[in-house]
């Protein structure tokens, strides 16, 4: 039975032109569509190429028998509320109709009253049965998507890893709402909302967006804390705009990651994969991506706390550099693949000049201030791939893997001079020093242990502070 507000359909059948004629005059003026057939052929044909919410046979046909007639329309419309009618009632007709699930058997002559009253009853019967058949459906679909959260939930709270963690959450909500296109954005330190994680997007929109706090839509959702569902972007009140290119359809989701009364991103979706109306994000879609927010601030916010722990054990709270530590078995992991693969590996070690007088003349605060300041500077001018240490004190280490001698004392002088342009506050009537930094640079070479090389940029360093300061010196092998 289709869910449909035109009147029902009814399909008679019956080779008595008076009976067909009358019942369908009858019927048409009780506001039902009629289409009658005389032959069980004629109405298996019509009967396989539209819908009938009924149809009432009579069992003698000319050419084939009525119980034939609904087996075949049944076929193709097996929830048909089907009346058969005979003038001849045996047993053995009354058995045919019970195996062909027939809604009511009637015997001529009969009271149209009667008819009519056991049209509307099956009606009101396929009702019932098809709205719960309906709910039956919604109650499995929604008791699937309930289990598969609180699936997706117990694998958040197993993953510490954040990018790790952030990926398998846009993963699994495309998944789930059926959509091409899903971000998480977090807040970064300067306020700003950043892409973590993505499906649908390009790596350079992952990799270039970042948007202020209160711009919409995602902005305004990490401000305000509140969700938002947009079924078309360009009608929209309060965030209306030309959808972009990028999206298929105008429909989006936006919620916030929240902990609490802590904000710490959203999650954006987009481009919901269905036809016509089904491409639009629903009610139940915000509110099953909300359950999902629900873990997933959980999760991000145990994998937050794991990552500032974890980088508490690895790196030094002052400077953020990696610590001494870190260094030392590092460089082990590091020397160790030189042996095996024959690449290049240098070291830098430097310190900074006069630190003791520093310290002494404006206080450990504003010694602490340098030693962070000049931290920031090596951050800049080292790549990812570098493992920038604070050896100890006033003291500083790289390790530059795949990096010749020639390609390291580039970078060091880089760092030498980025620190001797800065102006280092004193604290003393806004008065700034002068701050420079001594520096040796060594490359592995065959045969020598990571002792070796540690203690070779360790004299270089030596050699560049007892010469003068302010200088890069190199090993030479």
């Amino acid at each position: 039975m289709e869910e449909t507000n035109a009147p029902a359909k009814i399909l008679l059948v019956d080779d008595e032109p008076v009976i067909r004629e009358t019942l369908c005059a009858i019927l048409k003026e009780d506001g039902y569509q009629v289409l009658t057939a005389s032959t069980g052929r004629e109405a298996i044909s019509v009967g396989r190429e539209e819908f009938f919410d009924v149809a009432i046979i009579d069992l003698k046909l000319p050419d084939v028998e009525g119980t034939y007639v609904l087996h075949c329309i049944k076929e193709t419309n097996p929830t048909i509320c089907s009346i058969l009618i005979t003038a001849y009632p045996t047993t053995e007709s009354a058995i045919r109709a019970i195996q062909e699930e027939a809604y009511e058997y009637i015997t001529k002559p009969f009271d149209i009253s009667h008819v009519k009253l056991v049209i509307k009853r099956g009606l009101e019967e396929r009702k019932l049965e098809y709205e719960n058949n309906l709910l039956l459906s919604n109650l499995k679909s929604e008791k699937e998507k309930l289990e598969t959260m609180l699936q997706i939930g117990r694998a958040m709270s197993s993953i510490l890893n954040l990018e790790e963690l952030a990926r398998f959450i846009v993963t699994k909500i495309t998944d789930v709402l059926r959509a091409r296109v899903c971000s998480l954005m977090l807040i970064d330190d300067d306020d700003a909302l950043v892409i973590k994680a993505a499906v649908g997007l390009e790596p350079g929109v992952v990799k270039d967006t970042r948007m202020k706090l209160g711009q919409p839509i995602s902005g305004w959702v990490a401000q305000q804390g509140d969700p938002v569902r947009v079924t078309d972007i360009e009608k929209d009140m309060q965030f209306g705009r030309t959808s972009l290119p990028k999206y298929e359809t105008k429909s989006l989701l936006c919620i916030p990651l929240k902990i609490k009364d802590r904000i710490l991103g959203v999650i954006n979706v987009a481009d919901k994969s269905g036809p016509g109306k089904n491409n639009v994000f629903s009610e139940e879609d915000l509110g099953f991506l909300g359950i999902i927010c629900n873990y997933a601030a959980i999760a991000v916010e145990n994998a937050l706390l794991y990552g500032e722990v974890k980088n508490l054990a690895i790196t030094d709270g002052l400077t953020t550099l990696f610590n001494h530590q870190y260094f030392q078995t590092h460089l082990s992991v590091e020397v160790a693949r030189v042996q095996r693969y024959a690449h290049p590996l240098s070291l830098i070690m430097f310190d900074i000049d006069s630190f003791k007088a520093f310290n002494d003349t404006y206080g450990h605060p504003m010694g602490d201030g340098v030693l962070s300041q000049i931290a920031k500077i090596v951050k800049k001018n080292v790549r990812q791939v570098d493992i920038a240490c604070r050896y100890g004190g006033e003291e500083f280490a790289i390790i530059l893997p795949e990096t010749k001698l020639n390609e390291a004392v580039v970078v060091a002088e880089k760092i030498r001079k980025s620190v001797e342009e800065v102006a280092f506050v004193t604290g003393q009537n806004t008065t700034k020093k002068k701050m420079t930094i001594s520096g040796g640079v060594a490359q592995l070479a065959s045969g020598m242990t990571k002792e070796d090389l540690v203690r070779a940029a360790d004299n270089s360093l030596y050699e560049a502070k007892s010469s003068g300061k302010n200088k890069i010196c190199v090993h030479s092998v």
